[in-house]
This record gives structure tokens, sequence and C-alpha cells, in this order.
């Protein structure tokens, strides 16, 4: 009984250091970084940089489709991000045909450099923190973060799906 009740708080206490190490690597301690977009946007812009300069067949479009599965994000709050984007003159938005077919965004030149300088500020960073800490440490750290991201998405896939059997 009492390796039970000890194993409980053994699992708590790492729930918690978990949570709170997930919370300290996304909290906006780099506002300097991050002063005209946020962290969501710097994603959003980097995946159209980098497809737009992978595949130009699409003239520099990119799907909300895409854009959505790349943030892993349900169409309506991609649509939300990508209307906010727009606002601050980051990206535009259009559709083909009758908008049907598809809603696609294009970066404009704004986008692209605000992009830019927000892409040196994290590159110049990241140089420093990489040889203080070491490239193998970082590289070993992201292939551990990487899979604990699918382990968590596959379990909270399966809790949503014993919900939904439930109701």
């Amino acid at each position: 009984m009492n390796t039970i009740s000890t194993d409980k708080e053994a699992m708590k206490n790492l729930a918690h250091e978990i949570t709170y190490r997930r919370y300290m690597l996304s909290k906006d301690d780099a506002k300097f970084m991050f002063k005209d977009i946020n962290i969501a946007e710097y994603i959003v812009l980097h995946f159209m940089c980098e497809q737009t300069e992978s595949d130009s067949i699409y003239s520099d479009r990119i799907y909300l489709s895409e854009i959505s599965e790349k943030l892993n994000l349900p169409i309506r709050k991609t649509s939300k991000l990508i209307r906010e984007m727009s606002g601050k003159n980051l990206i535009n938005w259009d559709h083909d045909g009758d908008g049907k077919d598809g809603t696609y965004v294009t970066i404009t030149e704004h986008g692209k450099n605000v992009f830019a300088e927000t892409d040196g500020k994290l590159r110049d960073f990241y140089t420093k923190v990489l040889q203080k800490f070491g490239k193998e440490k970082i590289i070993q750290l992201l292939q551990l973060m990487k899979e604990f991201d699918s382990v968590m998405r596959t379990e909270l896939e399966q809790m949503e799906d014993t919900n939904e059997n439930d109701e």
C-alpha cells in the first residue's frame, strides 16, 4: 500500500514537472524576438516561406488545410489565426472559384520582412544556446521531444475516443 501511494506521489510530481517544463518552453520569455508576431504566426510564416522556396508550382499559395495540418489545429482555429495575420498585413488570403474549391494564403512583402527579422534574431539566439548547451544534446533533446509529443498526441486521441464512446 505504501508503494502505491509513493508511486502516485512520484507520478503527480512528474506530471507537474512535465507540465511546468512545457509551460517554460512556450511562455513568452523571448518577447524581444517576437515583437511583431507571436510564435504561431512565426510557425505559419516559416512554413509558408519553406513551402514557396521548395515548390513554386502553386504560385506561392498555401492552402488553409495545409496550415491547419501543420499546426495540428482545427480549420476554425486556423481561420481565426489567418484572419489575425491578414489584419497585420502579414498575409493575403483568397479562395479558388466561388470559395468551395479551397482557401489559400500568400505571404506579403511585409510578412516576408517581419519573418526575416524574427528568424534572424532566433538564429542568433539559438546559435549562442547551441554553443553553450551542445549540438549533440540539442539534437537528442529534439528527438526525444518529438517522440514525447507523438506519444502524448496518441494518448490524447485515445482519451477523446473513449470520451466520445461514453457519451
